[in-house]
Formats: C-alpha cells, sequence, structure tokens
C-alpha cells in the first residue's frame, strides 16, 4: 500500500502523506481500499493539473499584454512622423483584450497605451529622433490613448453582440 501513496502528488504527500500512512496502515487491506486509494490519486493528479491550466490561464493574458507593450513601444520607438502603424497596434491589441475581458478593457487600454510614452521617454533620453526634427512634446502622446480605448470597447462591443445573439 504504501507504494500507492508514491503515486500521489509530491504536494499532496507532502501535505498529507504522514497521516494518510498511518491511516492506510490501521485499515483494512482488501481490493476495495486500493480501487479508493487509486481513486484518490487520480482526484488528486487531476486537481493539480487543473490548477496548473488555471494558473496557466491567469498568467497567459498578462504575457501576451507585456509582449504587445513591447511591440508597440519599439514600434513607437521606431516611428517617424507616420504613427499610425502605432494606432493601428493599439486599436488592435485593445480590441483583443476588450473582447477577452470586457470588465477589464478599461484597464487592458491604459496598459497598452504606457507603452507610447514610456518608449517616447525612452526615445528621449537617448535623443533618438528618426525623421524627425525636433522631438514633440512627451504629453502629446497622450493622444495614443485614444485608439487604445476605442479598440477595447469595440472587443467589449462585439463581446456583447455575440453573447445577446446567442441568447
Amino acid at each position: 500500500m504504501k507504494a500507492l501513496l508514491r503515486l500521489y502528488p509530491r504536494r499532496w504527500r507532502k501535505r498529507y502523506g504522514v497521516e494518510f500512512e498511518a491511516l492506510l496502515e490501521d485499515s483494512r487491506r482488501d481490493p476495495s481500499q486500493v480501487i479508493d486509494v487509486v481513486r484518490g490519486v487520480v482526484d488528486a493528479r487531476t486537481r493539480e493539473a487543473r490548477e496548473g491550466v488555471i494558473g496557466m490561464r491567469r498568467v497567459l493574458p498578462w504575457t501576451i499584454l507585456v509582449a504587445c507593450d513591447l511591440v508597440i513601444g519599439w514600434m513607437n520607438f521606431q516611428a517617424t512622423d507616420d504613427v499610425q502603424a502605432v494606432a493601428a497596434a493599439l486599436l488592435v491589441a485593445g480590441f483583443g483584450f476588450g473582447l477577452y475581458r470586457p470588465g477589464r478593457a478599461w484597464l487592458f487600454a491604459i496598459l497598452l497605451f504606457l507603452a507610447v510614452p514610456f518608449s517616447g521617454a525612452y526615445a528621449d533620453a537617448l535623443g533618438h529622433y528618426p525623421g524627425v526634427g525636433k522631438p514633440e512634446p512627451l504629453y502629446q502622446s497622450v493622444i495614443a490613448l485614444l485608439p487604445s480605448l476605442a479598440g477595447a470597447y469595440a472587443g467589449v462591443a462585439v463581446r456583447w453582440m455575440l453573447r445577446r445573439s446567442r441568447a
């Protein structure tokens, strides 16, 4: 029976192993107990796998957000006076995050937008102004919030329409 204890996940064994081993020693040894232990192993392994997936579901959107911010910041850093690509990227990324999480669309829009002033400040610190004679004031980057918010709330609207059409 102790061999079956090794089938449980390490975290489970660390927390319950000593008690469970004592319980197994004090109880009857028949096929029904083996079946119960194996069923417990399957349950513990399933829960552990589910927790891993849930953890990944929490981390993945933030990882994608950071990647989007890095790409948008790089695009803004490389941009000349032509900023349509940056605005389009803010619009598309905002749309995706608004569609994914309507209740937090505003937060994702602001976090996406922040790539623009941060990359602008970084460019100012380096004196990097590709194709521009003099840099624009940093406060003008606030205008980048518009495509970010527009995209996020367009995603919210599409999600709302999709839910209404299913009902």
